[in-house]
């Protein structure tokens, strides 16, 4: 199991950032459906980039 750190999910297709407390910001995994404090160490397996995990999307719905 791959562990990553938060901050790494802001580059993710599946983290959403919400810093609406500045003193605890919260990330969001829709894939998961967890939430996770920003700094916070967790294991991750799908950890795909923001423009590579649209691309491989475009893909799979042009297979289809």
């Amino acid at each position: 199991m791959n562990m990553i750190i938060t901050s790494e999910c802001e580059d993710c297709i599946y983290g959403i950032i919400n810093d609406s407390n500045k003193a605890r910001v919260k990330v969001k995994c829709t894939q998961k459906e967890k939430e996770y404090y920003y700094g916070q160490c967790i294991p991750c397996e799908n950890k795909r980039k923001r423009k590579l995990g649209e691309e491989i999307v475009n893909e799979q719905n042009s297979t289809v």
